[in-house]
């Protein structure tokens, strides 16, 4: 392979290095956070994946997003001989750390390949209201 990039080619290493990160990109879990007032939303991507395989958990103020999935694709003929066989499995997991999360009340959905999380914030629902002073 280091005879097909010519010596005098100039970025040959941050270009394998962009091809590389891009490979990586598409195997990854693409992720929002959204902050609001009292909660988190995080929606995930997960085309493909079918609920059963995916895990969500909080733990020590993480969040750990997991997903799982296998493809099995077969064609046979009439005698029951395999034409083509094809076999793939991926696995996917996310981590962020969000901190001040009520575990208790987070909500997870799971519609159309996108994992909704809402993750209520503790301190919104336990801070006790408070007058200000107008000068």
């Amino acid at each position: 392979m280091a005879n097909l990039i010519p010596k005098d080619f100039t970025g040959g290493e941050e270009l394998l290095g962009k091809l590389m990160n891009s490979f990586w990109q598409e195997r990854q879990m693409n992720t929002d956070i959204k902050e609001f007032e009292d909660r988190y939303l995080v929606k995930a991507d997960l085309p493909g994946i079918k609920k059963e395989n995916i895990r969500v958990s909080y733990v020590n103020n993480t969040l750990t997003i997991s997903a799982t999935q296998t493809d099995d694709l077969e064609e046979k003929d009439d005698l029951g001989h395999y034409l083509r066989k094809e076999r793939s499995s991926s696995a996917y997991q996310r981590t962020f750390t969000i901190t001040d999360i009520d575990e208790a009340s987070i909500k997870a959905k799971f519609e159309d390949g996108v994992l909704t999380l809402t993750l209520p914030k503790a301190s919104y629902k336990d801070a006790p209201a408070k007058n200000i002073p107008i000068e």
